[in-house]
């Protein structure tokens, strides 16, 4: 028993207490997660409840989110030039032929059409002459109801199918004093590898419509006393009659060549017309550099000493030290913006006319009546 002095046992409580204290850790450790996974949950649908609350918000203020709509160009076929200028030439010369055309001359129509059926009078008609192209249409490709492809699909025909509309000076052969009127001839000509052939003959057909008359984009008239009057004159004279150096009132940088020889003797500008307003500003105030203004020029040219024609040149001028100059004569005039519905500045919503007016009005912008 000696061994054992000094040793002391274990007390016995220390073993319950272990035995005790093991089963309230793994109670309290599943209780926390289940704690953990409860308030998951509960987050979870709050979310869920939240997000369609807003949602359904979004919907009611039309701001949902839609997938734009995308619009694919429509595809154009090439133009091909070549084949239109065939079928173009072919159907000018068909037409004056076939006009002029008398019984047993059916071999002149050969080279155009099939002349089998065609019945021709015993004397020509008609005299046929300053035959144009009115219009050109490009006809669907045809396409092969037999001939297929590797996959099944119709080949399409190598061919090309124009409908040309020719114009030409008409007159009666029996009347050789009667004016020629413009008649118009609907030819459908089919081009196939490198060769034009009319389908058929020339068929009458009204002249195209014409529209009403063009609004254009000016609306104050800038009488003689102006200094951009004064700048456009003598541009068009240097221009027309080859009074000047064109040079001299050109804008630098800005191409633009005297017609040589002068067709006109002299030019006197009528009337000029500008998109915009001087009327607040003194006539003889220098403008400020780098100002652009569009302006339509009415002039008369004068060929003889006593005839003149009426011209009209829509420009653009540039104020540069003090003076307006051209910096482009303009392609086209200016038409007005499509949303321009009202009178701007006090100007009338009437567009500027393009009839001359009276140069002699007080030397100040005024609208255009």
């Amino acid at each position: 028993m000696s061994r054992f002095k000094g040793m002391k046992r274990k007390p016995h409580t220390d073993k319950v207490v272990l035995e005790d204290n093991e089963p309230q850790s793994e109670q309290a450790t599943w209780a926390r997660t289940q704690d953990r996974k409860t308030q998951v949950v509960r987050f979870g649908l709050f979310g869920a409840i939240g997000a369609g609350v807003l949602a359904l918000v979004l919907v009611l203020s039309g701001f949902t989110a839609s997938s734009p709509t995308v619009v694919k160009p429509k595809s154009t076929a090439s133009v091909n030039t070549a084949a239109q200028a065939q079928a173009e030439d072919l159907a000018q010369q068909f037409v004056v032929t076939w006009l002029q055309a008398k019984r047993g001359a059916e071999k002149t129509l050969a080279p155009y059409v099939r002349a089998e059926g065609i019945r021709l009078p015993s004397e020509a008609l008609f005299v046929a002459s300053d035959a144009r192209v009115a219009s050109v249409e490009i006809q669907p490709a045809p396409t092969s109801p037999v001939a297929t492809s590797g996959t099944g699909a119709p080949v399409s025909n190598t061919s090309s199918v124009y409908s040309v509309v020719v114009s030409a000076s008409v007159r009666q052969e029996s009347e050789p004093s009667e004016a020629a009127q413009r008649r118009f001839y609907s030819v459908p000509v089919v081009v196939k590898d490198g060769s034009a052939r009319a389908a058929s003959i020339p068929s009458p057909v009204p002249a195209p419509a014409t529209g009403p008359d063009v609004n254009l984009g000016y609306k104050y008239r800038l009488v003689a006393g102006h200094p951009s009057n004064t700048a456009v004159q003598q541009f068009l004279a240097a221009l027309t009659a080859g009074t000047g150096e064109i040079s001299r009132y050109i804008a630098p940088g800005t191409s633009l060549r005297a017609i040589s020889p002068a067709p006109y003797k002299s030019v006197k500008v009528v009337d000029l017309v500008s998109d915009r307003d001087f009327s607040g500003e003194a006539a003889d105030k220098a403008p400020a550099d780098g100002i652009k203004i569009r302006v339509l020029a009415t002039a008369e040219l004068s060929v003889t000493s006593t005839d003149s024609v009426t011209g009209q040149y829509p420009l653009t001028l540039t104020s540069r030290g003090g003076r307006w100059e051209v910096s482009a004569v303009d392609s086209s005039p200016l038409l007005p913006a499509p949303e321009q519905t009202t009178a701007i500045s006090g100007a009338p919503s009437t567009p500027a006319s393009t009839a001359p007016a009276s140069a002699t009005a007080p030397a100040s912008a005024t609208p255009v009546n």
